[in-house]
């Protein structure tokens, strides 16, 4: 959270793991605890922004993955959330997939947390089937965009045609957004092979997005016609994209194996959640003006640490998060 010494984590659920979680970090200390759910959670539903919300989230299917935070006045934040709310079967599980929506509030001694409502994740807008989300990015007026992909196709990845059909991008993800009052509404522009992290200009104008199986950055337009649409090519497989306090983004995820990307995926999950993956990963800095970009880490992976599928700029440092594992990686920025 920008000018304030804590840092929030997200949390799937996984083989041993039942429940998903955020996380506080103190960046002093590097003492970490759990945010959410925690013994008493607090509720207070916005009825004028998230009306249409259901209710609070089921605390024990709680599942963290993407999340993004909006300064807001006085030590504040908003914090957004992708929840998919039970087990990762997109299809035959009734579940609860959604965009849970926190304040935050650090002006006393630790930050409080209360949730405020949450907008279901839409279906794909082509074939209204059921979707999945990734990544969230916070835009001007309480809008926000998610990042969406087909339930059915992720939910058969192990197929060989399917997963073929997704590296390919015949089977494209999008990117939607979402304003308070007005329904769901497309992104020109932003069919791609497994739309994952994403960023947005503090303006709105633009938005960064992570082509997962393309190995993209995506730049594209918001209420531009024609859509600006511009890629910067990667080596490594780009999972989430952060905005650094320097101005630049950064970007981390899994290299390039002989295995591929699904053969990683599938390896790592024959591992039991809390042990790391052992799979290599890069970190890359991209300049969001010229989009020029350099390759800040290359490691090998370890059983301590691999299969980087986040970072975060914190101070001179760069923190790297795992979708598997109990650990986030540090690395002085040089």
């Amino acid at each position: 959270m920008p000018k304030t010494h804590w840092v929030i984590s997200s949390g799937k659920i996984g083989p041993g793991v039942p429940v998903g979680h955020l996380y506080l970090i103190n960046v002093n200390t590097r003492a970490v605890e759990p945010f959410y759910p925690v013994a008493q959670n607090q509720y207070r539903q916005d009825q004028k922004l998230f009306g249409s919300c259901p209710g609070k989230p089921d605390e024990t299917k709680f599942h963290a993955e993407g999340i993004d935070v909006r300064p807001t006045e006085n030590g504040k934040f908003t914090l957004y959330v992708i929840n998919h709310g039970g087990v990762h079967d997109f299809v035959n599980q009734e579940r609860r997939e959604s965009t849970e929506i926190f304040e935050i509030d650090t002006q006393g001694e630790k930050p409080k947390l209360t949730w405020i409502g949450c907008v279901l994740t839409p279906p794909m807008p082509d074939s209204h089937q059921a979707s999945v989300g990734n990544a969230v990015a916070p835009l001007p007026n309480d809008a926000f965009a998610v990042t969406i992909n087909p339930a059915e196709a992720l939910a058969h990845m192990r197929d060989p045609d399917t997963a073929a059909k997704l590296l390919k991008g015949e089977i494209p993800g999008r990117v939607m957004i979402w304003s308070p009052g007005t329904e769901w509404q497309e992104v020109p522009g932003s069919e791609m092979a497994g739309n994952n992290g994403m960023e947005a200009t503090p303006d709105g104008k633009w938005l960064y997005v992570n082509a997962l199986l393309e190995r993209g950055v995506y730049r594209l337009s918001l209420g531009r016609t024609p859509v600006d649409r511009v890629v910067v090519k990667t080596t490594f497989y780009p999972d989430n994209i952060r905005w650094g306090d320097d101005g630049f983004l950064y970007v981390a995820g899994p290299a390039v194996t002989s295995r591929g990307i699904f053969g990683e995926a599938m390896a790592c999950q024959a591992i039991e959640a809390r042990a790391a993956c052992p799979a290599p990963f890069k970190v890359l800095r991209i300049d969001p003006r010229t989009l020029e970009s350099k390759e800040l880490v290359d490691e090998p992976g370890s059983p301590l640490f691999g299969l980087a599928t986040g970072v975060a700029k914190v101070g001179n440092e760069l923190w790297v998060s795992s979708v598997r594992g109990t650990r986030i990686a540090v690395f002085p920025l040089k």
